[in-house]
Protein backbone atom coordinates (compact mmCIF):
# COMPACT_ATOMS: atom_id res chain seq x y z
CA UNK A 1 0.00 0.00 0.00
CA UNK A 2 1.47 3.44 -1.24
CA UNK A 3 1.30 5.65 1.86
CA UNK A 4 -0.67 9.34 0.17
CA UNK A 5 -0.12 12.60 2.11
CA UNK A 6 -2.83 15.27 2.22
CA UNK A 7 -2.79 18.54 -0.24
CA UNK A 8 -2.93 20.34 3.32
CA UNK A 9 -0.01 18.39 4.79
CA UNK A 10 2.17 18.43 1.78
CA UNK A 11 1.80 22.53 1.41
CA UNK A 12 2.94 22.41 5.72
CA UNK A 13 6.13 20.56 4.91
CA UNK A 14 6.81 22.41 2.26
CA UNK A 15 6.59 25.78 4.31
CA UNK A 16 8.19 23.91 7.11
CA UNK A 17 11.01 23.38 5.11
CA UNK A 18 10.98 26.80 3.30
CA UNK A 19 11.37 28.08 6.42
CA UNK A 20 13.66 26.63 7.58
CA UNK A 21 15.48 27.26 4.08
CA UNK A 22 14.98 30.67 5.01
CA UNK A 23 16.58 30.53 8.58
CA UNK A 24 19.89 28.48 7.46
CA UNK A 25 20.21 31.92 5.46
CA UNK A 26 19.48 34.49 7.35
CA UNK A 27 21.91 32.67 9.86
CA UNK A 28 24.71 32.22 7.64
CA UNK A 29 24.02 36.12 6.41
CA UNK A 30 24.37 37.54 9.64
CA UNK A 31 27.58 35.50 10.57
CA UNK A 32 28.89 35.83 7.18
CA UNK A 33 28.70 39.79 7.41
CA UNK A 34 27.95 40.38 11.36
CA UNK A 35 24.98 41.64 11.12
CA UNK A 36 22.80 42.81 13.95
CA UNK A 37 21.86 39.84 15.75
CA UNK A 38 25.07 37.71 14.89
CA UNK A 39 26.64 40.05 17.57
CA UNK A 40 24.16 38.57 19.99
CA UNK A 41 24.73 34.77 19.11
CA UNK A 42 28.25 35.13 19.19
CA UNK A 43 28.11 36.71 22.85
CA UNK A 44 26.07 34.04 24.00
CA UNK A 45 28.04 31.36 22.16
CA UNK A 46 31.03 32.38 23.85
CA UNK A 47 29.54 32.11 27.23
CA UNK A 48 27.81 28.76 26.34
CA UNK A 49 31.53 27.48 25.39
CA UNK A 50 32.82 28.82 28.54
CA UNK A 51 30.36 27.12 30.55
CA UNK A 52 30.90 23.40 28.76
CA UNK A 53 34.85 24.32 29.39
CA UNK A 54 34.54 24.81 32.87
CA UNK A 55 32.33 21.42 33.59
CA UNK A 56 33.10 18.85 30.76
CA UNK A 57 36.27 17.29 30.47
CA UNK A 58 34.99 13.76 28.91
CA UNK A 59 36.29 12.89 25.22
CA UNK A 60 34.61 14.77 22.65
CA UNK A 61 32.36 12.68 19.86
CA UNK A 62 34.83 12.41 16.68
CA UNK A 63 35.08 10.22 13.85
CA UNK A 64 36.91 9.35 10.89
CA UNK A 65 35.88 12.19 8.52
CA UNK A 66 36.81 9.94 5.42
CA UNK A 67 38.13 6.32 4.64
CA UNK A 68 42.61 6.16 5.27
CA UNK A 69 44.61 6.89 2.36
CA UNK A 70 47.33 6.99 0.50
CA UNK A 71 48.88 9.77 -1.17
CA UNK A 72 52.04 9.88 -4.00
CA UNK A 73 55.08 11.95 -3.81
CA UNK A 74 58.04 11.21 -5.45
CA UNK A 75 60.01 9.73 -2.81
CA UNK A 76 57.48 7.84 -0.54
CA UNK A 77 53.84 7.11 -0.44
CA UNK A 78 51.84 8.97 2.53
CA UNK A 79 49.33 7.58 4.32
CA UNK A 80 46.69 9.70 5.88
CA UNK A 81 43.90 9.18 8.68
CA UNK A 82 41.29 11.35 9.47
CA UNK A 83 39.77 13.07 12.90
CA UNK A 84 36.94 15.61 12.99
CA UNK A 85 37.06 17.88 16.33
CA UNK A 86 34.23 19.31 17.69
CA UNK A 87 34.39 23.00 17.58
CA UNK A 88 31.30 25.06 16.72
CA UNK A 89 32.22 28.60 16.19
CA UNK A 90 32.79 29.58 13.09
CA UNK A 91 36.68 30.67 12.08
CA UNK A 92 39.51 29.28 11.28
CA UNK A 93 43.12 29.23 13.19
CA UNK A 94 44.82 27.72 16.73
CA UNK A 95 47.59 25.73 16.34
CA UNK A 96 49.50 22.01 17.59
CA UNK A 97 52.14 21.45 20.14
CA UNK A 98 53.91 17.96 21.73
CA UNK A 99 54.59 18.02 25.14
CA UNK A 100 56.09 15.21 25.86
CA UNK A 101 54.39 12.20 24.05
CA UNK A 102 50.95 13.91 23.98
CA UNK A 103 49.69 16.41 21.07
CA UNK A 104 47.61 19.46 22.20
CA UNK A 105 45.49 21.61 19.53
CA UNK A 106 44.67 25.10 20.19
CA UNK A 107 41.33 26.08 18.78
CA UNK A 108 40.75 29.41 16.79
CA UNK A 109 38.12 30.28 19.73
CA UNK A 110 40.23 28.77 22.42
CA UNK A 111 39.75 25.41 23.17
CA UNK A 112 42.38 23.35 24.40
CA UNK A 113 42.50 19.48 23.33
CA UNK A 114 44.45 16.67 23.77
CA UNK A 115 44.52 14.41 20.76
CA UNK A 116 44.42 11.18 20.77
CA UNK A 117 43.93 8.57 17.85
CA UNK A 118 40.50 8.49 17.99
CA UNK A 119 39.14 11.12 19.88
CA UNK A 120 39.91 15.27 20.93
CA UNK A 121 39.61 15.64 24.27
CA UNK A 122 38.84 19.07 26.07
CA UNK A 123 41.35 19.42 28.45
CA UNK A 124 40.30 21.73 31.98
CA UNK A 125 43.31 24.48 30.78
CA UNK A 126 41.24 27.57 30.08
CA UNK A 127 43.16 29.95 27.02
CA UNK A 128 44.58 33.12 28.45
CA UNK A 129 41.14 36.10 27.85
CA UNK A 130 41.27 37.43 24.99
CA UNK A 131 38.77 40.12 25.22
CA UNK A 132 36.40 39.29 22.46
CA UNK A 133 33.28 39.25 24.52
CA UNK A 134 34.45 42.96 25.00
CA UNK A 135 35.12 43.47 21.45
CA UNK A 136 31.82 41.89 20.35
CA UNK A 137 30.21 44.89 23.09
CA UNK A 138 31.97 47.67 21.32
CA UNK A 139 30.38 46.69 17.72
CA UNK A 140 27.06 46.42 19.02
CA UNK A 141 27.65 50.09 20.60
CA UNK A 142 26.85 53.61 19.13
CA UNK A 143 30.66 54.52 18.63
CA UNK A 144 31.58 51.32 16.74
CA UNK A 145 27.92 49.64 15.11
CA UNK A 146 28.84 51.66 11.54
CA UNK A 147 32.07 49.95 11.11
CA UNK A 148 32.55 46.53 9.41
CA UNK A 149 33.02 43.29 11.84
CA UNK A 150 33.92 40.36 10.96
CA UNK A 151 34.23 38.24 14.40
CA UNK A 152 35.34 34.89 12.56
CA UNK A 153 38.64 37.05 11.83
CA UNK A 154 39.34 37.50 15.86
CA UNK A 155 41.17 34.84 16.63
CA UNK A 156 43.78 32.87 19.20
CA UNK A 157 46.69 32.10 16.67
CA UNK A 158 49.41 29.73 17.98
CA UNK A 159 50.68 27.61 21.01
CA UNK A 160 54.18 26.00 22.17
CA UNK A 161 55.24 23.83 24.64
CA UNK A 162 58.76 24.47 25.33
CA UNK A 163 61.14 23.22 28.55
CA UNK A 164 63.67 24.49 30.45
CA UNK A 165 66.24 23.92 33.25
CA UNK A 166 63.39 23.98 36.26
CA UNK A 167 60.62 25.24 34.13
CA UNK A 168 58.09 23.77 31.94
CA UNK A 169 55.42 26.20 29.91
CA UNK A 170 52.74 26.57 27.59
CA UNK A 171 53.12 29.71 25.29
CA UNK A 172 50.26 30.85 23.38
CA UNK A 173 49.75 33.98 20.97
CA UNK A 174 46.61 35.80 20.19
CA UNK A 175 44.73 38.67 19.07
CA UNK A 176 43.39 40.77 21.76
CA UNK A 177 40.89 43.74 22.49
CA UNK A 178 41.77 45.99 25.32
CA UNK A 179 38.22 47.34 26.62
CA UNK A 180 39.52 50.16 28.24
CA UNK A 181 41.71 51.43 25.22
CA UNK A 182 39.21 50.18 22.90
CA UNK A 183 42.38 48.63 20.69
CA UNK A 184 43.66 45.98 19.58
CA UNK A 185 46.65 43.74 19.25
CA UNK A 186 48.76 40.61 19.53
CA UNK A 187 49.43 39.38 23.02
CA UNK A 188 51.77 36.35 23.82
CA UNK A 189 50.71 34.94 27.28
CA UNK A 190 52.84 32.08 29.26
CA UNK A 191 51.42 29.42 31.73
CA UNK A 192 53.79 27.25 33.74
CA UNK A 193 53.03 23.60 34.34
CA UNK A 194 53.25 21.86 37.64
CA UNK A 195 56.45 19.78 38.19
CA UNK A 196 56.03 16.51 37.83
CA UNK A 197 52.60 16.05 35.86
CA UNK A 198 51.83 12.79 34.03
CA UNK A 199 49.56 14.04 31.71
CA UNK A 200 48.23 17.38 30.43
CA UNK A 201 44.39 16.29 31.71
CA UNK A 202 46.08 16.79 35.13
CA UNK A 203 46.43 20.36 35.01
CA UNK A 204 43.45 22.89 35.79
CA UNK A 205 44.46 25.70 35.00
CA UNK A 206 41.77 29.14 34.51
CA UNK A 207 42.58 32.04 32.25
CA UNK A 208 43.98 34.17 34.90
CA UNK A 209 46.52 31.74 35.67
CA UNK A 210 48.30 32.90 32.21
CA UNK A 211 50.94 35.62 32.60
CA UNK A 212 50.40 38.29 29.55
CA UNK A 213 54.32 38.65 28.84
CA UNK A 214 54.19 41.14 25.70
CA UNK A 215 51.70 43.02 24.29
CA UNK A 216 52.63 44.80 20.69
CA UNK A 217 52.66 48.18 20.31
CA UNK A 218 50.90 50.76 19.79
CA UNK A 219 47.76 49.23 20.29
CA UNK A 220 46.02 50.45 17.56
CA UNK A 221 42.46 51.58 17.31
CA UNK A 222 39.43 49.99 15.77
CA UNK A 223 39.98 50.76 11.40
CA UNK A 224 36.94 52.90 9.80
CA UNK A 225 38.49 51.43 6.32
CA UNK A 226 37.58 48.46 5.09
CA UNK A 227 37.07 45.45 8.27
CA UNK A 228 37.41 47.26 11.86
CA UNK A 229 39.71 44.64 13.04
CA UNK A 230 41.40 41.84 10.72
CA UNK A 231 43.01 39.50 13.00
CA UNK A 232 43.73 37.05 9.99
CA UNK A 233 46.21 39.66 8.57
CA UNK A 234 47.87 39.00 11.87
CA UNK A 235 50.49 36.57 11.49
CA UNK A 236 50.98 35.40 14.94
CA UNK A 237 53.04 32.36 14.44
CA UNK A 238 55.53 31.66 17.27
CA UNK A 239 58.77 29.43 17.48
CA UNK A 240 61.10 28.95 20.84
CA UNK A 241 64.78 30.15 20.78
CA UNK A 242 66.75 28.80 23.34
CA UNK A 243 66.77 30.38 26.14
CA UNK A 244 63.42 31.62 26.97
CA UNK A 245 63.12 32.94 24.18
CA UNK A 246 59.92 33.40 21.44
CA UNK A 247 60.43 34.19 17.75
CA UNK A 248 56.51 36.05 16.34
CA UNK A 249 55.94 36.70 13.03
CA UNK A 250 53.75 39.69 13.92
CA UNK A 251 51.55 40.77 11.02
CA UNK A 252 50.69 44.64 9.68
CA UNK A 253 46.47 44.05 10.36
CA UNK A 254 45.61 45.11 6.82
CA UNK A 255 47.67 48.65 8.60
CA UNK A 256 49.11 48.70 5.11
CA UNK A 257 47.97 52.43 3.39
CA UNK A 258 45.85 50.22 1.12
CA UNK A 259 43.43 48.65 3.78
CA UNK A 260 44.39 51.32 6.09
CA UNK A 261 45.14 55.05 6.19
CA UNK A 262 48.57 54.28 7.54
CA UNK A 263 51.22 51.92 6.51
CA UNK A 264 53.03 50.40 9.44
CA UNK A 265 55.73 47.89 8.48
CA UNK A 266 58.30 50.17 7.24
CA UNK A 267 58.75 52.18 10.27
CA UNK A 268 60.67 51.15 13.39
CA UNK A 269 58.39 53.32 15.83
CA UNK A 270 56.16 50.19 16.13
CA UNK A 271 55.54 46.08 15.96
CA UNK A 272 53.65 45.48 13.09
CA UNK A 273 54.40 43.90 10.01
CA UNK A 274 57.75 42.87 12.18
CA UNK A 275 59.69 39.68 13.10
CA UNK A 276 60.00 39.87 16.63
CA UNK A 277 62.38 37.98 19.18
CA UNK A 278 60.21 38.36 22.72
CA UNK A 279 62.40 37.28 26.01
CA UNK A 280 60.00 35.65 28.06
CA UNK A 281 62.02 36.67 31.43
CA UNK A 282 62.49 40.45 30.57
CA UNK A 283 59.21 40.15 29.20
CA UNK A 284 60.64 42.61 26.41
CA UNK A 285 60.83 42.43 22.99
CA UNK A 286 62.87 43.51 19.88
CA UNK A 287 62.54 43.81 15.94
CA UNK A 288 64.76 41.35 14.19
CA UNK A 289 63.30 42.38 10.76
CA UNK A 290 60.91 44.46 9.46
CA UNK A 291 59.08 45.00 6.36
CA UNK A 292 56.87 41.84 6.28
CA UNK A 293 53.46 41.76 5.80
CA UNK A 294 51.18 38.55 7.14
CA UNK A 295 53.43 35.70 8.75
CA UNK A 296 51.62 32.39 8.90
CA UNK A 297 54.31 29.78 9.64
CA UNK A 298 57.10 30.42 11.72
CA UNK A 299 60.45 28.09 12.43
CA UNK A 300 64.00 28.40 14.17
CA UNK A 301 65.99 25.34 12.50
CA UNK A 302 68.37 22.96 13.33
CA UNK A 303 71.02 25.72 12.52
CA UNK A 304 69.22 28.02 14.85
CA UNK A 305 68.55 30.44 11.35
CA UNK A 306 64.67 32.00 11.13
CA UNK A 307 62.26 30.85 8.43
CA UNK A 308 59.13 32.31 7.54
CA UNK A 309 56.17 31.94 5.28
CA UNK A 310 54.47 34.98 4.38
CA UNK A 311 51.20 35.80 2.36
CA UNK A 312 52.03 38.19 -0.30
CA UNK A 313 48.71 39.91 -1.52
CA UNK A 314 47.72 38.54 -5.03
CA UNK A 315 50.58 36.58 -6.08
CA UNK A 316 54.13 36.89 -4.36
CA UNK A 317 53.42 34.60 -1.05
CA UNK A 318 57.13 34.31 0.31
CA UNK A 319 59.53 32.13 2.28
CA UNK A 320 62.12 34.23 3.46
CA UNK A 321 65.27 33.95 5.90
CA UNK A 322 65.46 36.52 8.58
CA UNK A 323 68.27 38.20 8.93
CA UNK A 324 68.76 40.10 11.97
CA UNK A 325 68.15 43.99 10.34
CA UNK A 326 67.11 42.73 6.95
CA UNK A 327 64.73 44.91 5.48
CA UNK A 328 62.19 42.39 3.27
CA UNK A 329 60.59 45.52 1.30
CA UNK A 330 56.37 45.46 2.21
CA UNK A 331 54.32 47.15 1.14
CA UNK A 332 57.32 49.09 -1.20
CA UNK A 333 58.25 46.47 -3.10
CA UNK A 334 56.27 42.76 -3.15
CA UNK A 335 55.88 40.38 -6.18
CA UNK A 336 51.89 40.22 -6.13
CA UNK A 337 49.01 43.04 -7.31
CA UNK A 338 45.95 44.23 -5.87
CA UNK A 339 43.27 42.00 -5.92
CA UNK A 340 41.78 44.32 -8.70
CA UNK A 341 44.93 42.80 -10.82
CA UNK A 342 46.50 46.73 -10.47
CA UNK A 343 50.03 46.73 -9.55
CA UNK A 344 49.81 47.18 -5.84
CA UNK A 345 50.09 51.27 -4.85
CA UNK A 346 53.42 52.32 -4.23
CA UNK A 347 55.24 49.76 -4.99
CA UNK A 348 58.36 50.95 -6.27
CA UNK A 349 59.75 47.71 -8.67
CA UNK A 350 56.36 46.51 -10.11
CA UNK A 351 56.95 42.65 -10.48
CA UNK A 352 60.19 43.07 -9.83
CA UNK A 353 61.43 42.82 -5.58
CA UNK A 354 64.44 44.74 -6.76
CA UNK A 355 64.88 46.77 -3.83
CA UNK A 356 65.42 45.15 0.15
CA UNK A 357 66.10 41.97 0.71
CA UNK A 358 64.91 39.62 -1.72
CA UNK A 359 62.85 36.09 -0.65
CA UNK A 360 64.29 32.92 -0.11
CA UNK A 361 61.33 31.37 -2.42
CA UNK A 362 58.25 33.05 -3.91
CA UNK A 363 55.27 31.12 -5.15
CA UNK A 364 53.31 33.06 -7.98
CA UNK A 365 50.57 32.76 -8.57
CA UNK A 366 49.66 32.45 -4.81
CA UNK A 367 49.19 29.14 -3.08
CA UNK A 368 48.54 30.80 0.28
CA UNK A 369 51.09 29.67 2.67
CA UNK A 370 49.89 28.93 6.25
CA UNK A 371 52.15 26.79 8.67
CA UNK A 372 55.68 25.86 8.64
CA UNK A 373 57.93 23.01 10.21
CA UNK A 374 61.12 21.46 9.53
CA UNK A 375 61.31 17.09 9.42
CA UNK A 376 63.53 15.09 11.46
CA UNK A 377 63.06 11.19 11.30
CA UNK A 378 60.65 10.63 9.54
CA UNK A 379 62.30 8.87 6.26
CA UNK A 380 65.99 9.54 4.93
CA UNK A 381 64.79 11.35 1.81
CA UNK A 382 62.69 13.67 3.85
CA UNK A 383 64.60 14.66 6.64
CA UNK A 384 65.58 18.11 7.52
CA UNK A 385 63.38 19.29 4.53
CA UNK A 386 61.01 22.08 5.10
CA UNK A 387 57.36 21.75 5.22
CA UNK A 388 54.86 24.44 4.29
CA UNK A 389 51.40 24.35 4.59
CA UNK A 390 49.32 25.89 2.18
CA UNK A 391 45.34 27.31 2.26
CA UNK A 392 44.11 27.67 -1.28
CA UNK A 393 46.47 24.94 -3.31
CA UNK A 394 45.25 22.40 -0.48
CA UNK A 395 48.61 21.11 -0.46
CA UNK A 396 51.85 20.91 1.28
CA UNK A 397 55.18 21.88 -0.27
CA UNK A 398 58.29 19.80 0.60
CA UNK A 399 61.39 22.24 0.18
CA UNK A 400 64.81 20.99 0.18
CA UNK A 401 67.17 24.07 1.38
CA UNK A 402 70.70 23.98 -0.07
CA UNK A 403 73.09 26.81 0.27
CA UNK A 404 70.27 29.25 1.03
CA UNK A 405 68.43 28.26 -1.49
CA UNK A 406 65.36 25.99 -2.28
CA UNK A 407 66.58 23.17 -4.71
CA UNK A 408 63.29 21.88 -5.15
CA UNK A 409 59.87 22.43 -3.79
CA UNK A 410 57.80 19.28 -4.27
CA UNK A 411 53.35 20.02 -4.16
CA UNK A 412 51.77 17.42 -2.41
CA UNK A 413 48.02 17.58 -3.03
CA UNK A 414 46.15 16.48 0.38
CA UNK A 415 42.76 18.55 -0.70
CA UNK A 416 41.97 19.92 2.43
CA UNK A 417 43.14 24.08 3.19
CA UNK A 418 46.02 23.62 5.81
CA UNK A 419 46.12 25.72 8.28
CA UNK A 420 48.79 24.00 10.40
CA UNK A 421 51.43 21.64 10.29
CA UNK A 422 53.20 20.44 12.93
CA UNK A 423 55.67 17.06 13.11
CA UNK A 424 54.53 15.21 16.65
CA UNK A 425 57.19 13.60 19.09
CA UNK A 426 56.02 10.13 18.07
CA UNK A 427 57.16 10.79 14.20
CA UNK A 428 54.05 11.58 12.63
CA UNK A 429 53.35 14.88 10.74
CA UNK A 430 49.71 16.22 11.52
CA UNK A 431 48.18 18.62 9.51
CA UNK A 432 45.24 21.34 11.15
CA UNK A 433 42.86 22.23 8.53
CA UNK A 434 39.82 24.83 7.84
CA UNK A 435 37.27 21.82 7.80
CA UNK A 436 38.36 21.37 11.51
CA UNK A 437 40.33 17.91 10.93
CA UNK A 438 43.23 16.70 12.12
CA UNK A 439 44.74 14.50 9.79
CA UNK A 440 48.17 12.11 10.68
CA UNK A 441 50.39 11.02 7.95
CA UNK A 442 52.83 8.66 8.04
CA UNK A 443 54.88 6.53 5.69
CA UNK A 444 52.03 4.79 2.99
CA UNK A 445 51.97 0.84 2.55
CA UNK A 446 53.26 1.02 -0.74
CA UNK A 447 56.45 2.16 1.47
CA UNK A 448 56.51 -0.98 3.14
CA UNK A 449 56.07 -2.98 0.37
CA UNK A 450 58.77 -1.78 -1.83
CA UNK A 451 60.86 -2.21 2.11
CA UNK A 452 59.33 -5.55 1.85
CA UNK A 453 60.19 -6.52 -1.60
CA UNK A 454 64.34 -4.59 -1.02
CA UNK A 455 64.48 -7.24 2.17
CA UNK A 456 62.83 -10.63 0.33
CA UNK A 457 65.79 -9.90 -2.49
CA UNK A 458 68.21 -9.24 0.24
CA UNK A 459 67.73 -12.62 2.00
CA UNK A 460 66.99 -14.81 -1.26
CA UNK A 461 70.03 -17.08 -2.14
CA UNK A 462 71.00 -15.11 -5.04
CA UNK A 463 74.41 -14.46 -5.67
CA UNK A 464 75.00 -10.19 -6.02
CA UNK A 465 74.48 -10.20 -9.22
CA UNK A 466 71.76 -11.83 -9.45
CA UNK A 467 70.44 -9.86 -6.74
CA UNK A 468 70.81 -6.57 -8.81
CA UNK A 469 69.68 -7.68 -11.57
CA UNK A 470 66.30 -8.92 -9.91
CA UNK A 471 66.75 -5.21 -8.02
CA UNK A 472 66.65 -4.06 -11.35
CA UNK A 473 63.87 -6.04 -12.94
CA UNK A 474 61.82 -4.49 -10.40
CA UNK A 475 62.77 -1.12 -10.51
CA UNK A 476 61.63 -1.32 -14.29
CA UNK A 477 58.38 -2.58 -13.10
CA UNK A 478 57.55 0.19 -10.49
CA UNK A 479 57.61 2.15 -13.41
CA UNK A 480 54.00 1.57 -14.72
CA UNK A 481 52.40 -0.55 -11.59
CA UNK A 482 52.32 -0.37 -7.93
CA UNK A 483 53.04 -3.33 -5.75
CA UNK A 484 50.65 -2.65 -3.55
CA UNK A 485 47.16 -4.17 -3.82
CA UNK A 486 44.77 -1.43 -4.67
CA UNK A 487 46.71 1.33 -6.53
CA UNK A 488 45.64 0.98 -9.81
CA UNK A 489 46.81 4.20 -11.85
CA UNK A 490 47.87 4.17 -14.83
CA UNK A 491 48.26 0.28 -14.87
CA UNK A 492 47.13 -2.84 -12.95
CA UNK A 493 48.69 -2.60 -9.51
CA UNK A 494 50.25 -6.00 -8.87
CA UNK A 495 50.13 -6.72 -5.27
CA UNK A 496 47.38 -9.19 -5.67
CA UNK A 497 47.63 -11.04 -9.15
CA UNK A 498 49.47 -13.88 -8.12
CA UNK A 499 46.64 -16.46 -8.15
CA UNK A 500 44.12 -13.91 -9.11
CA UNK A 501 41.91 -14.11 -11.65
CA UNK A 502 43.39 -12.67 -15.42
CA UNK A 503 42.56 -8.75 -15.90
CA UNK A 504 40.27 -8.58 -12.83
CA UNK A 505 41.93 -5.57 -11.05
CA UNK A 506 40.07 -2.68 -10.33
CA UNK A 507 42.31 -1.11 -13.43
CA UNK A 508 39.68 0.07 -16.40
CA UNK A 509 42.28 -0.11 -19.00
CA UNK A 510 42.98 -3.26 -19.60
CA UNK A 511 43.50 -4.36 -23.99
CA UNK A 512 40.82 -6.29 -25.38
CA UNK A 513 43.23 -8.96 -25.49
CA UNK A 514 43.51 -9.55 -21.79
CA UNK A 515 40.04 -9.24 -20.84
CA UNK A 516 39.12 -11.57 -23.01
CA UNK A 517 41.31 -14.40 -21.33
CA UNK A 518 40.40 -16.39 -18.76
CA UNK A 519 42.01 -18.47 -16.07
CA UNK A 520 44.16 -17.54 -12.57
CA UNK A 521 47.89 -15.76 -12.59
CA UNK A 522 49.43 -19.34 -11.90
CA UNK A 523 53.74 -19.12 -11.42
CA UNK A 524 53.35 -20.92 -15.09
CA UNK A 525 50.73 -18.79 -16.79
CA UNK A 526 53.12 -15.31 -15.15
CA UNK A 527 56.11 -16.69 -16.78
CA UNK A 528 54.95 -16.95 -19.75
CA UNK A 529 53.49 -13.40 -19.82
CA UNK A 530 56.59 -12.00 -18.67
CA UNK A 531 58.65 -13.76 -21.35
CA UNK A 532 56.56 -12.85 -24.32
CA UNK A 533 53.38 -10.59 -23.38
CA UNK A 534 52.50 -10.99 -27.50
CA UNK A 535 52.25 -14.27 -27.28
CA UNK A 536 50.77 -14.57 -24.05
CA UNK A 537 48.21 -12.42 -25.55
CA UNK A 538 48.58 -11.21 -28.80
CA UNK A 539 47.39 -7.47 -29.10
CA UNK A 540 47.59 -6.32 -25.06
CA UNK A 541 49.31 -3.11 -24.18
CA UNK A 542 52.29 -4.57 -22.39
CA UNK A 543 55.43 -4.00 -23.29
CA UNK A 544 58.24 -6.24 -23.78
CA UNK A 545 59.85 -6.20 -20.71
CA UNK A 546 63.00 -7.56 -22.38
CA UNK A 547 64.30 -9.98 -19.68
CA UNK A 548 66.11 -12.86 -21.42
CA UNK A 549 67.07 -14.44 -17.99
CA UNK A 550 64.74 -17.43 -16.83
CA UNK A 551 66.03 -17.02 -13.44
CA UNK A 552 65.28 -13.57 -12.97
CA UNK A 553 61.69 -14.15 -14.52
CA UNK A 554 61.22 -16.82 -11.66
CA UNK A 555 62.52 -14.41 -9.11
CA UNK A 556 59.96 -11.60 -10.83
CA UNK A 557 57.34 -14.10 -9.73
CA UNK A 558 58.63 -15.27 -6.52
CA UNK A 559 58.43 -11.56 -5.29
CA UNK A 560 54.41 -11.22 -6.58
CA UNK A 561 54.05 -14.60 -4.47
CA UNK A 562 56.06 -12.87 -1.46
CA UNK A 563 53.42 -9.72 -1.69
CA UNK A 564 50.54 -10.93 -2.41
CA UNK A 565 50.45 -13.46 0.97
CA UNK A 566 52.20 -10.84 2.89
CA UNK A 567 50.24 -8.39 5.06
CA UNK A 568 50.70 -4.51 3.11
Amino acid sequence: MKLKIRPLIARRYILVAAFLGLAYLIGYLTAEHALFPSRYIARAESLANRVIAKFVAKPAPAKTVNPPRDVDTIFVTLHVEELAVPISRNGEGGGLTSVGDELLLLGHEGSIFLVRDDAAQPTRIAAPANGFDDYVAAAESDKYKDLDHKFVWFRYHDILHYSEPGSSALVVSYTEYLADSECYGTAIARLELPPGFDSVLDVDASAADWTVVYRTQPCLPLKKQWRALEGHMAGGRIAYRAPHKIILGNGDYHWDGVYAPESFAQRPDNDYGKVLEVDLQAQTAKIVSLGNRNMQGVLVDDDGQIWVTEHGPRGGDELNRIVEGNNYGWPKNTLGTEYNLLPWPGSESYGRHDQFARPVYAWVPSVATSGLTQVHDFTPSWDGDLLVATLRSKSLYRLRIMEDRVLFAEPIIIGERIRYVHQHSDGRIVLWTDARKLLFVTLGSATHTYAGIEKFIAESDYDAPKQQKLTSAIESCAKCHSFDADVNVGAPALGAIYEGDIAATAYAGYSPALRSMSGQWTAGELSSYLSDPQAFAPGTTMPDPGIDDPAIIDGIVEILRHVRNEPQ
